[in-house]
């Protein structure tokens, strides 16, 4: 089993297990010196999230750390698609800290003017209340500007992923 640190659609533990399987439970944690950013360039077009470095020790990035086998990873890996890098990196949880691995966008696929879709945005929403994670992030991610996915049947689909009253008792933004 391997920690791996997930701060934008894969912190709805629903996703993930969607993605890969049965796993432990996840944890709230959080990474220093990173800022959450959309700005990492999809196959559809849109923005997904990334964990942009800025090595400034007063940047936290919040996420969730879940255990994940070697198979899983694999999986996820062909999930997550062309443009990312697994990094190494440091988990603070309740004051302990742990290795983890995350995947952060590569330079040539970095386009901040691209913005997610509305449901992707959705999803983070959902993962970041799923685990309680600082209100101040929730409403940061709240007031990203979003776009209208133009294809309606991807939308759908997801749309009833996050409909489900098992993911989140609280309305979605």
């Amino acid at each position: 089993m391997m920690h791996y640190f997930a701060f934008g659609s894969n912190m709805l533990s629903a996703r993930l297990r969607a993605r890969v399987g049965d796993f432990p439970a996840g944890i709230a944690g959080a990474v220093a010196g990173h800022q959450l950013r959309f700005h990492k360039r999809s196959g559809d077009g849109s923005a997904k999230c990334d964990s942009y470095c800025t090595n400034n020790s007063d940047d936290v990035l919040p996420g969730v750390a879940y255990q994940i086998s070697a198979a899983q990873q694999v999986l996820l890996d062909r999930f997550e698609g062309r443009g990312y890098s697994k990094l190494e990196i440091g988990v603070n949880v309740d004051g302990d800290r742990f290795a983890a691995y995350m995947y952060v966008a590569e330079p040539d696929y970095v386009d901040p003017d691209l913005a997610p879709y509305h449901w992707y945005k959705q999803f983070v929403i959902a993962g970041a209340r799923e685990f309680a994670l600082p209100s101040h992030h929730v409403r940061a991610i709240s007031n990203i500007q979003a776009v209208t996915d133009p294809d309606n049947e991807r939308h759908l689909r997801n749309m009833a992923v996050l409909s489900n009253p098992a993911i989140t008792e609280q309305p979605l933004i």
